[in-house]
């Protein structure tokens, strides 16, 4: 459920942001690398590890904010974890660089997924 970019409920950032963000992770991790190993070519080679990089950073961006995030609600976030995701939990405001990551995580994992359909494809 799309909330918005001001507003996110925890159970969202739980179940559904988090869980895409590792899967990126693991996407890029496991795709590129691949793809770089099987290069011979220099060029290819430093142009994927490159876009790993970058890719990496702003995943690591993405995952400073949404932890400050968690951080700043320890209570509610333990309630929804001990509810299985059978609660929300609060909707929480976010502040500028939350809201940012949190629209940024939507569309990472996308963008992830997409470079992977692109290269297997």
């Amino acid at each position: 459920m799309h909330l918005g970019q001001s507003h996110i409920t925890i159970r969202e950032l739980i179940y559904q942001i988090l869980p895409q963000l590792h899967s990126a992770e693991t996407l890029i991790r496991n795709t590129l690398t691949a793809i770089i190993e099987a290069t011979g070519d220099p060029r290819e080679r430093a142009r994927r590890e490159e876009q790993r990089a970058a890719l990496e950073l702003e995943l690591f961006t993405i995952r400073l904010n949404v932890e400050h995030l968690l951080r700043r609600h320890p209570e509610a976030v333990r309630a929804v974890k001990e509810s299985e995701g059978q609660e929300a939990g609060p909707l929480l405001a976010l502040d500028e660089s939350e809201a940012a990551a949190i629209e940024k995580a939507r569309r990472f994992y996308d963008r992830v997924s997409a470079l992977q359909q692109g290269i297997s494809g």
